[in-house]
């Protein structure tokens, strides 16, 4: 069993049919779901099985600590169909997707009301509000304010049964889990979500002077 090996499932490419739950043998999909595919046993993972994505018609599933040579095998549409053209008309059109971050304890929702601000979460939540701008579903939970989150989802439960809580941040996209241990860059969740970042071009600040309040950060005023 692997800890850090697990399928990652590309929610527009993937095509339900239900052929990774039916090849997997180790609980990792919930089998409840299907054909949709659920990752809700990630560390049931045999380490470096490339067994449901080898399966996957569609090419729609990578894994999470991949080192090998392997890549997804390519799928094949019918002709004059394109594969994104399929899978819109799976989704109904729709293939925006949602992301979840499950976080550590903190005294606040974002974790900026305290005197000093981690420029690490000023990134996040600057994140998330341009995700949220250009119509993406963000759900965000930390284990103060969102215990119950936690314990009802079952991919990020059985994850800090095994790991604990060294496990967070975890990065949940589609009800997959796609990056634990650390928050995922701006370039990372762009990509995921096909979307243009727009701070990619934004200039860099030349302002040194002191347009504070004098308290030293925080958000005290």
């Amino acid at each position: 069993m692997a800890e850090n090996w697990y399928p990652v499932i590309d929610r527009e490419t993937c095509r339900e049919c239900g052929a990774c739950i039916e090849m997997c043998g180790h609980g990792v999909y919930d089998r409840g779901a299907a054909p949709k595919p659920q990752v809700v046993n990630p560390v049931g993972c045999v380490d470096h099985c490339h067994g449901c994505g080898s399966r996957c018609p569609v090419g729609a599933i990578t894994y999470f600590g991949e080192d090998t040579p392997w890549v997804p095998p390519k799928g094949k549409v019918n002709q004059g169909e394109t594969l994104t053209e399929k899978t819109n008309i799976h989704s109904g059109g729709n293939t925006m997707k949602k992301l979840q971050l499950f976080e550590p304890a903190m005294c606040c929702s974002t974790g900026l009301c305290g005197p000093s601000i981690d420029p690490e979460l000023l990134r996040i939540s600057t994140l998330i509000d341009d995700l949220k701008a250009a119509g993406v579903e963000v759900e965000r939970f930390n284990l103060n304010n969102a215990p119950d989150a936690f314990a009802e989802t079952e991919t990020v439960k059985n994850m800090l049964a095994i790991r604990g809580t060294e496990a967070l941040p975890i990065t949940m996209l589609d009800d997959t889990v796609v990056l634990t241990d650390r928050y995922p860059s701006n370039a990372e969740v762009f990509g995921w979500l096909k979307l243009d970042d727009p701070q990619a071009d934004a200039p860099d600040s030349d302002d040194d002077g002191d347009t504070g309040c004098g308290c030293g950060g925080g958000c005290c005023c």
